[in-house]
């Protein structure tokens, strides 16, 4: 509360307004303003730079494609989706901060600079003040810089490598934001750079408004730098852009600057858009002085084109008496990551002391695998990884693994730790591998520094739960192929941990045939303890590519046990005489029959006979047999065969041709494979029904292929039992040669909806065989009906319509309700609707997710009657899926917390995450036929919920119907309206009696008591006001020089600089003697305050209280009707009892009343 005595200071009135507006529209070359990623500036277009676009087209974004391996796995891995980064910024720091650069366009006042005391504080000569624009003349360092926030997420030690190697030598890391938030990748995106050996310095986005706010911010700036350990001559940047802060913007940064230098911090500087500075190579200056700074000691973003590379500005150099220049916001550095904010170092101070380090990981490929740590009791194991190099240099080591059980569906894709020894780990948990025990797999793959994912190698290894370590079960297993001999030498050997084995077994097959010529071998044990077999391709099939053995050691309990595998190739010797044979097979469909023919038989000699394996590949060789064909007179040897013996399978079907040699052993030579469809039964299957007498007529009729049948068989069932009522009946053959029976609903429950009917006809062995399935739809005309059907389901405005058909009720029906409500929290938003009839006897309700909370997801619909005679029934549910697109995109306003007994409500405005950015909301709200009682509220909003309370109070008191229309002002100029409707209210007069203490700050025992510039008489009207309060709570007298002591001595809030006292000195004085404080905004606040009991302060302008330029500070208390009553500490005739509404109207308008935002404030106990 200011109270401006007779020694008014003259020097304001020489303040002079200056334009603070944002730089034309005829500055920019772009319609559409260039914003930077989410933590910087909006920095305007060069004035000489043209281009003819009036839009910035979007970038594509890129994904990072995998390479292919020149690893070849063992196994198929699935390897993880590499998805592309979105270059959308999006804010950082969550809702409260919308970090985006915003020109003042209001003129604004701007404070004669005050001197620069530089002090020991690493401010830079500003040499002569030249525009800040293009200088070919200035030096620029050969390496340029970054700088990175939350939204850059963690940056690799290679990634930073990746930039080094693209000239860049420095990064400026966001450390903190406002006194709340701190960057959580700060940490890592500092040490990994430190380690890339770039040099790092960081920056603090500014929010601050005040003097004492610079410093709050500039000390939980440096508690964050102390809390990582940096250097106090690391290089501190203060990030300055939110339009809020242009006023008094050299004072409080100046004040954020000194506190910076108390606490040991001097290497400064300053970044801000071109725009803001008074040096620049604009049209409009800007309010920043940069004499006050140094011109040097600024990092100024300004962006001449959308991509402007960094040797084009090396080349243009703009800005060159600042320190460094932001070029662009979109620099795509690293190829599928967050874009990067691009500058150039023109003193040299974030670039000098880059050291660039070798990147120790770029070699020729090279990974050892080791399994250590094998716990046999916990399940669990460590991988370690050393040697890791790649020509590309090394990004992520990443570690799959699985085990053999259930195939790859306990596959997790491990990313390797690095130590500090250089060796990269991975702690293994079987808990993670759904508790898989047996063998494991492991496999290595690296992710180099270009994006290339590169197969290193792989191994395995073996894990158990609850037992006790035993030594590794391994073997070394070895093939040696003979091609001429076409034999195979398979050896084990260096068997461990095969304690209590009874034999081993080497399986043995070639990949050729998938397993099917697999044999299992007993090997021999050799005297230096190794095991040996030898196999021959013969009993192979002679297959030619790739040979699978595995070793395997039964245990005490007679199971196999697997221990390693080995793989060899092999191509058969090809002799002269060697076996062949032509195979074939022709089929005849009609017939149901195949012929199998083998001839040109090469290589026979001596033979006993030939055999011929047919079956189908529908049931996996369930079917074959092995027929011996007949020998013809040209040698050849043929056989037929029925589909009816192979179960009359559709589909692939495979003959194979061996003959048996000498010794009986059969020797494969060829096979053939062909399709087949098996000739169906067929018949006309046909369901009428009588929904009046309950029944249905089944027709099987132009029956064919039934040959042999013994009888004709047909099911029949609804489907809304779900085959509960199934009957099998036997239909009557008719003189037609058709078969017909008649069923009844009621042997079927009487189910409404679909039935279904098949016929089959019993073969001569007596299976049934199906030939046909008909449908028909069916409606109980004994029961109420009703179908719910959902229509019109608007994904964008969260709307559908429910429409009921068939209403029907033996009883009549007078109303159909549908209870209605989301599955979120329960139901919490459950609204019975009642459906309005349509002209085609249809009923509809349209249902409004604003109407349930904005609630998404599944929605429940129940249908009900309120039948002729009164009584409800329900009769059907469904369920839909509801979308509100509009509300990420399309401002949405509501009315809730509606308080009829108080006369109050609230209104709820949400700003959507991808729509319009709002300015300002205005609500207007009347009860009365012609609006005499309307009142308008405004509010603007603070994030993106706002809420407004509507209070009868500033309507009169008045019960009734109150609309409700809302104003929404958007940041683009656009307004929007919203009709809410109306509200029930029905306030009840509440009445709070005034307490009765009066103090007057005119009292001649402290009238003349000097406070610094002025007595209690002139500016005392705070501490008097206080201590009526204060007496009135504490029920204990507390004069107003008590009061006015404690705000003088221990505040600057009271007659310090100027007479008065500021909003501070409320809170602080309050504070001290244990009571609390709340700002109050509107009318309806002070009411509620009121009638809670509270007392409020009252901060008041030009009236009968006092007069332009003062203000005034009242205690109010008491309520009745939308009055209260007034005390005035300087005028005793002025109290009494007067309109809240009219109080509010006359509140003050100096800054110092309205430092915390209002100039009301309630205080209680």
């Amino acid at each position: 509360m200011k109270k401006k005595d007779l020694i008014f200071y003259a020097g304001a009135a020489v303040l002079m307004a200056v334009s603070a507006q944002g730089v034309s529209a005829d500055e920019l070359v772009l319609n559409e303003a260039t914003t930077t990623e989410g933590n910087q500036v909006q920095a305007e277009k060069a004035p000489e730079v043209a281009v003819a676009e009036k839009s910035v087209a979007p970038v594509a974004e890129k994904s990072v494609a995998p390479v292919a391996s020149n690893y070849a796995a063992p196994a198929n891995v699935t390897e993880p989706a590499v998805a592309p980064v979105s270059k959308a910024a999006a804010s950082e720091s969550g809702t409260p901060s919308v970090e985006k650069a915003t020109e003042a366009s209001t003129t604004e006042k701007e404070e004669t600079p005050l001197p620069s005391d530089s002090g020991s504080t690493t401010f830079f000569n500003t040499g002569a003040h030249a525009p800040a624009g293009r200088s070919t003349d200035v030096a620029v360092q050969p390496k340029s810089f970054v700088d990175v926030s939350s939204h850059n997420g963690d940056i690799s030690i290679g990634d930073y490598r990746t930039l080094a190697n693209k000239g860049v030598g420095g990064v400026v890391v966001k450390l903190t934001e406002d006194t709340w938030y701190k960057n959580p990748n700060a940490e890592n995106q500092i040490r990994n750079a430190q380690a890339a050996g770039l040099q790092v310095s960081t920056y603090h986005f500014s929010r601050y408004t005040s003097e004492e706010a610079a410093r709050a911010e500039a000390r939980f700036y440096i508690a964050a730098a102390q809390r990582l350990s940096l250097p106090k001559n690391t290089l501190m940047v203060n990030d300055f852009e939110d339009a809020k802060m242009q006023p008094n913007i050299n004072r409080n940064t100046q004040a954020w600057a000194d506190e910076m230098r108390k606490n040991g911090y001097t290497n400064l500087m300053f970044y801000t858009s071109a725009s803001w500075l008074d040096e620049n190579n604009l049209r409009k200056k800007g309010p920043v002085n940069t004499a006050q700074f140094g011109l040097q000691n600024f990092w100024v973003a300004q962006y001449p084109s959308p991509k402007l590379s960094v040797n084009d500005a090396k080349s243009l150099r703009y800005n060159g008496k600042a320190g460094a220049w932001q070029f662009t916001s979109q620099a795509e550095l690293l190829p599928g990551k967050h874009l990067f904010d691009h500058s150039v170092d023109y003193t040299g101070r974030f670039t000098a002391n880059a050291k660039p380090a070798a990147d120790p990981t770029e070699g020729s490929l090279s990974g050892k695998i080791n399994i250590v740590n094998n716990d046999t009791m916990a399940g669990r194991f460590d991988v370690v990884i050393s040697n890791v190099k790649a020509p590309n240099g090394v990004r992520t080591v990443s570690v799959p693994i699985w085990s053999e059980t259930g195939g790859q569906d306990d596959l997790v894709w491990y990313t390797a730790n690095r130590q500090a020894n250089g060796t990269y780990t991975v702690n293994v948990k079987a808990a993670d591998h759904k508790n898989s025990t047996g063998l494991y797999n492991v496999h290595l793959y690296y992710v180099q520094n270009n994006g290339q994912l590169t197969g290193v190698g792989g191994t395995t290894t073996t894990v158990a739960i609850g037992k006790k370590n035993q030594t590794p079960v391994s073997a070394d297993l070895t093939i040696v192929k003979s091609e001429k001999n076409g034999t195979f030498t398979i050896t084990a050997k260096n068997l461990q941990g095969f304690e209590g084995y009874k034999e081993v077994k080497i399986p043995f097959w070639s990949h050729a045939n998938g397993m099917k010529d697999i044999i299992w071998y007993t090997p021999t044990r050799q005297a230096d303890g190794s095991y040996t077999v030898t196999a021959k391709a013969s009993d192979h099939e002679n297959a030619d590519g790739k040979y699978e053995a595995q070793v395997f050691y039964v245990d005490a309990q007679g199971q196999n046990k697997f221990v390693k595998k080995a793989f060899t190739d092999y191509t058969a010797t090809k002799l002269a005489n060697a076996v062949a044979a032509d195979l074939t097979i022709t089929k005849s469909e009609k017939d149901g029959t195949f012929t199998i023919t083998a001839k040109n038989l090469q290589g026979f000699e001596g033979y006993k006979e030939v055999k011929i394996p047919f079956w189908s590949h529908a049931n996996g060789m369930k079917d074959i047999i092995w027929y011996t064909p007949t020998r013809q007179a040209d040698g050849s040897y043929t056989v037929t065969a029925k589909a009816s013996d192979h179960e009359n399978a559709d589909g692939k079907y495979e003959a194979q041709v061996f003959y048996v040699d000498a010794q009986g052993k059969n020797k494969f030579v060829k096979k053939a494979f062909i399709d087949y469809t098996a000739s169906k039964p067929s018949a006309d299957l046909t369901i009428t029904k009588s929904e009046k007498d309950g029944t249905f007529t089944i027709t099987a009729k132009n029956l064919q292929g039934f040959d042999g049948y013994k009888e004709v068989k047909i099911p029949f069932w609804s489907q809304a039992n779900g085959m509960k009522d199934i009957i099998w009946y036997t239909p009557t053959r008719q003189a037609d040669g058709s078969y017909t029976v008649t069923a009844k609903a009621s042997d079927h429950e009487n189910a409404d909806g679909q039935y279904e009917a098949q016929v089959f006809y019993v073969d001569a062995q007596g299976q049934n065989k199906f030939v046909k399935k008909a449908f028909i739809d069916y409606k109980n005309q004994s029961r109420p009906t009703g179908t719910l059907l959902i229509q019109n389901n608007n994904k964008d405005t969260g709307t559908f319509d429910v429409v009921i058909k068939d209403v029907y009720s033996p009883k009549g029906v007078r109303t159909v309700q549908v209870p209605t409500w989301s599955d979120k929290d329960g139901q919490d938003d459950l609204r019975w609707y009642e459906a309005t009839r349509q002209a085609n006897g249809d009923y509809k309700v349209s249902i409004k997710a604003s109407d349930h909370k904005n609630s998404t997801g599944k929605y429940h619909v129940h249908l009900y009657y309120i039948q002729n005679d009164g009584s409800r029934i329900g009769i059907g549910t469904t369920t839909t899926d509801v979308e509100f697109r509009n509300a990420m995109t399309k401002t949405q306003a509501s009315i809730k917390n509606v308080n009829a007994t108080n006369g109050t409500y609230t209104v709820a405005v949400d700003q959507a995450p991808q729509g319009r950015q709002i300015k300002n909301i205005r609500v207007a709200a009347w009860s009365k036929a012609h609006q005499e009682n309307l009142y308008w509220y405004s509010a603007t909003p603070t994030g993106m919920h706002t809420e407004i309370t509507v209070s009868a109070n500033n309507h009169g008191n008045e019960a009734g119907n109150y609309t409700t229309h809302v104003y929404v002002d958007y940041k683009d100029g656009g307004v929007e309206g919203f009709n809410l409707g109306q509200t029930a209210l029905s306030p009840r007069n509440q009445k709070v009696n005034p307490q009765t203490t009066y103090f007057s700050q005119r009292d001649p025992r402290w009238a003349g008591k000097y406070y610094g510039v002025s007595n209690v008489d002139q500016s005392g009207c705070v501490p008097t006001s206080l201590a009526m309060t204060f007496t009135d709570i504490l029920g204990k007298t507390i004069l107003p020089t008590t009061v006015a002591d404690y705000l003088y001595n221990n505040t600057d809030s009271f007659n310090k600089g100027e007479a008065g006292t500021d909003s501070d000195g409320i809170v602080a004085a309050t504070r001290n003697w244990g009571l609390k404080s709340q700002l109050i905004n509107g009318a309806g606040g002070i009411a509620e305050a009121l009638m809670a009991g509270k007392h409020v302060l009252a901060a008041v302008g030009n009236s009968q209280f006092t007069s332009d330029p003062y203000t005034h500070e009242l205690v109010l208390h008491g309520y009745d009707n939308g009055r209260t009553y007034v005390r005035d500490p300087y005028n005793s005739g002025n109290n009494g009892w007067y309109s809240i509404n009219y109080l509010h109207s006359i509140k003050s308008k100096d800054p110092m009343d309205n430092k915390l935002g209002a100039p009301f404030f309630s205080i209680f106990a």
